[in-house]
């Protein structure tokens, strides 16, 4: 049934052609979405709310509706994303399928030209899709075999202006791709000591498990709790065979994947948003761990599964622009 319904939305949503024929009109994109959020059981959004005990009615309007038990009202989009924004459910779905569709991404200035909007306004749009981003993989713990590895990203120095040219402003970022599942996960550390890197590996890798890096000192430490393997790259040693007792490869050393991933982070940064700020790099980051994580998926199946990941987030221009 899962196999029809999906090839069902391919069929969709298999070019951008057919995700506008499909949402043709304004409330057909809303309907959607309250399908998509309820399905049927419209439940008060409010968390001071009891609402598991009373029924919620549904207004003349069709997209707002009022609780039977604290007697406020709410709309479709109350306690998402989308609450308080003026822009169109059917621009806020373009944005979200483009931004999930395009292999590198989008950016701000590109989206505005294709929603009509400001480019501030896409950027904010933009950050409000990465905090969904964020949502996607956070709590899953590694297992299995974890390649590890530190890069810095903030922008080609070319792509600067004169006056921030060689300056420092680059972001650590530490990355973990698991090898079996092939999903990855980036974080934005202070810097590139033990103290910043073991604790992140700790978190997202359960103990026991093994984990491939290179010879940098600060991973010393990790053969405590886990089986840890290196590849030295100083010497010009990128893939080392491990032998069985029968001369077989039991196990490949090396950290070509998460290698393979910053290639993307970088070509992201460089190629589409050409220098992004250290204070929303990890939000950078998540973006792009959920296109990574979801490369094999069709881009219907995907939109779908974001937009299903959008409640209980609420993200405030003043908050996005406090320092």
């Amino acid at each position: 049934m899962l196999y029809l319904y999906i090839n069902k939305l391919k069929y969709m949503f298999s070019s951008l052609l057919d995700f506008q024929d499909f949402f043709k009109t304004e409330r057909k994109a809303i309907n959607y979405f309250i399908k998509m959020r309820w399905n049927g059981n419209v439940q008060c959004p409010y968390k001071e709310c009891d609402n598991n005990k009373h029924k919620c009615y549904t207004l003349k309007s069709g997209k707002d509706f009022k609780c039977a038990s604290c007697g406020k009202t709410f709309s479709y989009k109350t306690g998402t994303i989308f609450e308080n924004s003026k822009i169109s459910m059917k621009k806020w779905f373009l944005a979200i399928y483009l931004h999930t569709s395009h292999k590198k991404g989008i950016s701000s200035p590109q989206l505005a030209k294709y929603l009509k909007v400001r480019q501030a306004t896409a950027w904010f749009i933009l950050h409000r899709l990465r905090l969904v981003g964020k949502n996607f993989f956070g709590k899953v713990q590694f297992t299995g075999t974890v390649e590890v590895d530190e890069c810095y990203v903030g922008g080609s120095e070319s792509n600067k202006h004169t006056s921030k040219k060689f300056k420092s402003e680059k972001s650590v970022i530490v990355g973990l791709v698991n090898r079996e599942t092939k999903q990855a996960k980036a974080f934005k550390i202070d810097n590139a000591d033990k103290e910043c890197l073991l604790p992140k590996i700790g978190c997202n890798v359960k103990e026991k498990s093994t984990i491939v890096t290179d010879t940098y000192h600060a991973y010393n430490n990790l053969r405590r709790n886990y089986t840890h393997k290196t590849v030295k790259h100083s010497a010009n040693e990128y893939v080392r065979n491990e032998l069985d007792i029968d001369g077989r490869v039991a196990f490949k050393v090396h950290t070509n994947t998460v290698e393979g991933f910053w290639s993307i982070v970088k070509r992201t940064i460089n190629g589409t948003h050409h220098w992004i700020s250290k204070k929303h790099t990890q939000a950078y980051l998540a973006e792009m761990e959920v296109r990574y994580n979801t490369k094999e998926e069709a881009d219907c199946v995907r939109f779908e599964s974001f937009v299903s990941k959008v409640n209980g987030l609420r993200l405030k221009y003043k908050d996005l622009i406090a320092i």
